[in-house]
């Protein structure tokens, strides 16, 4: 190494430092005025947090944060939109061609006979008297 690299280096490492700092801080100021405008809009008459993401946000559908967010929900939609999609995605690319009817839903498999169970306890007898 380079007397010029062993320079470099820690001045790199200060300025990492100093920039992970000031990224922690922007972070932070964020955070507080985000928090600062949800308590303060709704008491201003201002549109609040909600109808901010509403707007300019992400496109739910048509529907709210909370709609969205609502716990409920959330397992039958998530599974709706990774494995309906998935799955018919992977199938449409494949070119497998799936069956027309239904037939596979109607089958029933034979469930084994279970083997009768031993009595693992007995019934006690009394022993007789002497």
């Amino acid at each position: 190494m380079s007397w010029l690299a062993l320079l470099l280096v820690p001045l790199a490492l200060y300025a990492a430092y100093k920039l992970v700092g000031v990224a922690l801080k922007l972070v932070l100021a964020v955070v507080v005025v985000v928090a600062v405008y949800w308590w303060a809009a709704p008491q201003l008459g201002w549109p609040t947090v909600s109808d901010l993401v509403y707007v300019f946000g992400p496109d739910f559908d048509g529907r709210r944060i909370e709609e969205v967010a609502d716990p409920s929900r959330l397992v039958g939609e998530a599974a709706g939109r990774v494995t309906d999609r998935v799955v018919d995605e992977v199938v449409e690319r494949s070119g497998f061609a799936q069956p027309e009817d239904d037939r596979f839903d109607e089958v029933e498999l034979p469930l084994p006979e279970a083997a009768p169970e031993a009595d693992p306890d007995p019934p006690h007898t009394p022993d007789p008297p002497p």
